[in-house]
């Protein structure tokens, strides 16, 4: 008689790379072997047979048979054991336990965790990962996966939590700080983020490659929370180890716009075109500057139209355009690229710049209208309502001295 095939079922999906020849501990080797590179050969074989004993464990607290059923498996389970244990023991287990077998287990359920990592399959891992930690709570590598799991899954306010515990018992770890900070920049909580990012610079040198980043997040988190004088501090210090980094000085450009140090903003975007000729952003700011001083008009309008070369559908770069138009009396071709400007973006410096177009055309209706368009998206503008009143004001005026 006849007996039917029996076909093995593994318990992970093969990846693309597998089906095309190379197994899922080849892929695994090739990333992870730097590893162990200053680990003793011998070594390496007694933690691969060690990881061995424990993937029989896994096996069984999985409900399984004890024979493996999946050798690429099994091969990599033995090689994440070996780079988890070979690298520091202690990353997967903590000092306090005594017990091998629930040391056992807690290994067991990590191993599990970072194989279902392997695969992609977050959600089975940040299981194992959890379980991995009802055997050993301190495990400071475990936890520090889950919480990143927990972050890559958007469970934000879970991975807090992880991420807290790490920190209250190593308050020196720079990787759940780092994390933390980018949650909380996430969720817009500026001022916790910021507390990570200061507690991060203390761990590291000015002179330091890590600095820059650090430096530069918590110079945009200062200027987040218009604490812009904060914020220059920070650009200026990854400046003195960076002058030329074009992207900190176009941020230190816009910082000075915003605190209205014009003469400031100016030098620090010329310093950009020194470097980068054809920079869009400095090539427009410089000009909206002079539009907006009444400056150097024939130079802003130069600028601008380059910028528009450069990006010729942005929405700033042609309300800057209409705007130096505006200062140049040239009111018909001002409103002619607001309006394009308009239908790129709904903005209230767009919507401002058209209602004062339209005073100046005396078409006072119109002028209120883009007005109180401006307000709907940005109801802090008081000046934009006492520019109403004034010119309701002179319109009555107007409108008195005609009928004498």
């Amino acid at each position: 008689m006849r007996q039917k095939k029996k076909t093995q079922k593994n318990s992970y999906p093969q990846t693309q790379k597998a089906s095309q020849g190379f197994t899922p501990f080849e892929e695994a080797r090739h990333a992870l072997v730097p590893f162990l590179n200053g680990t003793n050969y011998a070594l390496r074989w007694m933690l691969r047979a060690r990881c061995k004993g424990l993937l029989i464990y896994i096996s069984l607290i999985k409900g399984k048979s004890v024979r493996i059923q999946s050798m690429c498996t099994a091969n990599l389970c033995f090689f994440l054991g070996a780079v988890l244990i070979a690298v520091s023991p202690r990353l997967v287990f903590s000092d306090e336990i005594v017990d091998r077998s629930v040391m056992a287990k807690a290994i067991a359920h990590h191993i599990m965790g970072s194989t279902y990592d392997f695969y992609g399959l977050t959600a089975q891992a940040v299981g194992e990962y959890r379980e991995a930690l009802t055997y050993d709570s301190n495990s400071y590598l475990t936890r520090l996966r889950l919480g990143a799991h927990y972050a890559r899954i958007g469970k934000l306010d879970d991975a807090i939590e992880q991420l807290v515990l790490i920190e209250k018992s190593n308050p020196e770890d720079t990787q759940s700080r780092y994390l933390l900070a980018l949650i909380y920049s996430t969720q817009k909580k500026f001022d916790k983020a910021v507390v990570e990012y200061e507690a991060l610079l203390k761990s590291v040198t000015v002179e330091s490659s890590d600095s820059v980043d650090l430096y530069f997040y918590l110079g945009q988190l200062y200027y987040a929370q218009h604490e812009y004088e904060k914020a220059v501090v920070q650009f200026k210090k990854v400046l003195e180890l960076h002058p030329k980094n074009v992207e900190l000085l176009s941020f230190l450009g816009a910082l000075y716009v915003e605190m209205n140090r014009e003469g400031q903003a100016i030098d620090t975007f010329k310093k950009v075109l020194e470097l980068d000729s054809n920079n869009d952003t400095a090539l427009n700011s410089i000009g909206y500057i002079y539009a907006e001083q009444g400056s150097n008009l024939e130079e802003a309008m130069n600028l601008v139209n380059r910028a528009l070369v450069i990006v010729p559908d942005s929405a700033a770069y042609l309300d800057s355009l209409g705007w130096v138009h505006y200062k140049q009396g040239r009111y018909q071709e001002a409103l002619k690229f607001l309006m394009k400007a308009d239908d790129k973006m709904h903005d209230p410096v767009i919507f401002d710049h058209i209602g004062d177009v339209y005073l100046a055309l005396k078409q006072l209706s119109e002028a209120k209208k883009y007005w109180m368009k401006s307000i709907e998206l940005n109801p802090d503008q008081t000046n934009i309502l006492e520019k109403i009143k004034r010119a309701e004001k002179n319109q009555e005026v107007f409108a008195g001295q005609n009928h004498y």
